[in-house]
């Protein structure tokens, strides 16, 4: 019984104890629910799978979000960026081939964050402020470029990384879980990552450490730029084509998904298991929103409510930690 007691404290010690008996209860609750109101099964590999796949983009970009973020910063222009680069991507596609077309999106991706992370680091521009900005310039720029209208980008590299999979996995997922792992072991086991902590934490007391704070802010905002630019990719790859409006609102999911997987918004504290934790609890919520026939309105409602719970519980936590 006092191991028992034991393993109770130790689990709940964890940052993500808390989402991981969120998404337990939630998927509970959508299982004996599904039966009685659709007359289907929700917990099937098949679901399961399909969550996976549509968190893919999510689940890319909350990477680099989590690295900003733990910095104390923010960026709101990933949605908007993801749009701009799946146009881009698309036109390239026509004039430079598949292969050339990935590699200039990557290229692309990564000036984009860079934009941002000038702005917020060099600069010191504030990051809600800013980001804010450079949303509206990615979605202007989006509908200039396409004129308005959806670009088509059809080929069979696309066609593999799209609907390709290896085994029974996904090929998008794939991707995702090998940016997941990158990511995990650039903030667990590199300088880059524990220095990313200590800006956020205190960027005052990180700078007169000898720690180049600007700069690490900007190679943050880059690496979010590129992973908004491989979503990008990836979208279009299932797609096969590039929607000068289809990603908007997504920067509102990949933020929600870094919170509840406990980074905090002051800075100084997240982990790359609790984002993905995270961005499976969001899937598992929309999916088996959805498949109750929940009505999108009143899931926004819900996800809104999430999004300011959590909010919430990280500035109580935060002020606790002060006093």
């Amino acid at each position: 019984m006092n191991k028992l007691k034991g393993y109770v404290k130790r689990f709940m010690a964890l940052d993500a104890s808390a989402v991981i008996l969120a998404m337990i209860v939630l998927i509970v609750i959508i299982s004996v629910l599904a039966p009685m109101i659709t007359g289907g099964t929700f917990l099937t590999s098949t679901n399961i799978m399909n969550i996976f796949r549509k968190q893919t983009y999510i689940g890319i970009i909350a990477c680099g979000m989590t690295l900003v973020m733990i910095t104390g910063n923010i960026d709101l222009s990933v949605g908007n960026m993801m749009t701009l680069l799946t146009v881009i991507c698309a036109l390239l596609t026509k004039s430079v081939g598949p292969v050339g077309a990935i590699l200039l999106t990557l290229l692309i991706g990564a000036l984009c964050g860079a934009f941002n992370g000038v702005l917020v680091g060099p600069l010191r521009l504030n990051a809600f402020i800013s980001t804010l900005g450079t949303t509206s310039i990615f979605y202007a720029l989006a509908l200039i470029i396409s004129s308005g209208f959806t670009q088509r980008a059809e080929s069979k590299l696309f066609d593999v990384i799209g609907s390709g999979s290896l085994w029974i996995f996904p090929v998008p997922v794939i991707i995702m879980a090998v940016v997941v792992a990158v990511f995990w072991f650039v903030l667990k086991r590199t300088v880059f990552g524990q220095q990313l902590y200590a800006i956020g934490a205190n960027q005052t007391a990180a700078k007169f450490s000898g720690i180049r704070d600007r700069l690490q802010i900007l190679i943050a905002y880059i690496l979010t730029g590129i992973c908004s630019a491989l979503a990008a990719i990836v979208m279009i790859a299932r797609s096969t084509s590039a929607n000068p409006q289809a990603a908007g609102g997504t920067e509102m999911d990949v933020i929600l998904a870094v919170v509840v997987g406990g980074t905090s918004i002051a800075g100084g504290k997240g982990t790359m298991f609790g984002t993905v934790l995270g961005f499976l609890f969001i899937g598992f919520m929309t999916t088996g929103f959805t498949f109750l026939g929940m009505n999108e309105y009143i899931q926004s409602i819900v996800t809104g409510i999430i999004l300011v719970a959590a909010l919430s519980l990280d500035v109580i936590k935060a002020r606790r930690n002060r006093l």
